[in-house]
């Protein structure tokens, strides 16, 4: 039984039960129906719950996404400065007598490996900061439907009290 078919059955029981003359608003109702009844309305809240918990094992899958996306960006970075400086350090040695031109090649070089590493770092940057406000969405919603459930179940239960 879902949690919306248990709540319409205590609502139900509460309905067609005997009204206690002398107390307003009391009833008696089948106190084995009763626990049956609350007993299904505990089995499905988990259901909730269980939900919520699946939208943080997806924040913990995106986190990792993120983190491997931002590793594989950094590695292909890196590998470009690695290949831009060889090939500096081939233009050096074919003009080796050429002191300008080497001064100006490793300079761009260094030039070249601080843009690439600032652009890795940007890069992470932005992966982590896309994870963090995804699992702060994950669990404000989780919460959220936490909240609304246990709400509602206050709700039908202050009802069925009057």
């Amino acid at each position: 039984m879902d949690f919306e078919q248990a709540i319409q059955e205590l609502q139900t029981l509460y309905n067609t039960s005997n009204r206690v003359p002398g107390f307003r608003k009391k009833v008696m109702v089948d106190g084995d129906r009763f626990a049956e009844l609350i007993a299904a309305v505990k089995g499905s809240l988990p259901a909730d719950v269980q939900e919520a918990e699946e939208i943080l094992k997806q924040k913990d899958s995106i986190l990792n996404q993120a983190y491997l996306e931002a590793q594989r960006v950094k590695t292909t970075v890196e590998e470009q400065v690695t290949e831009q400086i060889e090939a500096a350090k081939q233009e050096h040695l074919s003009k080796v007598g050429e002191s300008e031109i080497v001064r100006s090649a490793e300079a761009r070089g260094q030039e070249i490996r601080d843009e690439a590493m600032v652009e890795a770092q940007e890069i992470v940057q932005d992966a982590q900061r896309r994870a963090i406000r995804m699992q702060n969405e994950s669990e404000s919603t989780a919460t959220s439907r936490r909240e609304g459930a246990d709400q509602y179940a206050r709700e039908v239960m202050f009802g069925m009290e009057e």
